[in-house]
């Protein structure tokens, strides 16, 4: 059974008499000149740093588990490399992995290996890393680096906002 509380809150009913209200996180304005916060986020199962920026956003973006799109990821990657020939002629697959970072075409079929159709790229030129330029919910391209957005804050595992303006290159979406 749901209901809206005195303040406009969906209210959720349980079963055992018990009462959740659904609420939206508001962040006070930040000091950074991006105008984002930062939130430490690392969902590698070690806890691990290694280039996987792109799998990294998607996991932190969807709420979705590392393995999984890693895997995914993997997947792409070894199918957009093709084969090799080894150091005697013979041809063989590629063996690379998403520990690499993602391309822009990589990142949007992991996006589609993974089921996810509603999102697109939108390429930017001469505009600086900023909220203001950015969705609420997205994944931004940096020079070189793949970082989720949420709620007026950048969700990665290390703070890449930087002390001087960035450039940003582009950001993927959900479909308008």
């Amino acid at each position: 059974m749901c209901y809206n509380d005195c303040d406009g809150h969906k209210v959720h009913q349980c079963p055992l008499n018990t009462m959740l209200i659904m609420a939206t996180l508001a962040f006070p304005k930040s000091s950074h000149q991006s105008g984002l916060h930062y939130f430490r986020r690392n969902p590698h199962p070690k806890k691990e740093d290694h280039c996987d920026c792109g799998v990294r956003s998607i996991c932190l973006a969807f709420d979705l588990p590392y393995n999984k799109v890693w895997k995914a990821a993997t997947k792409v990657k070894r199918q957009w490399a093709g084969y090799y020939y080894d150091q005697w002629g013979r041809k063989k697959k590629s063996q690379v992995t998403a520990t690499s970072s993602l391309s822009k075409g990589e990142l949007i079929r992991t996006l589609w290996e993974l089921n996810i159709h509603d999102w697109e790229y939108t390429p930017l030129s001469c505009t600086t890393f900023n909220a203001k330029h950015l969705p609420d919910h997205c994944i931004a391209a940096q020079a070189d680096h793949w970082v989720c957005v949420k709620d007026g804050a950048i969700w990665d595992s290390w703070d890449s906002r930087g002390a001087r303006p960035k450039r940003l290159e582009g950001y993927f979406s959900r479909c308008a």
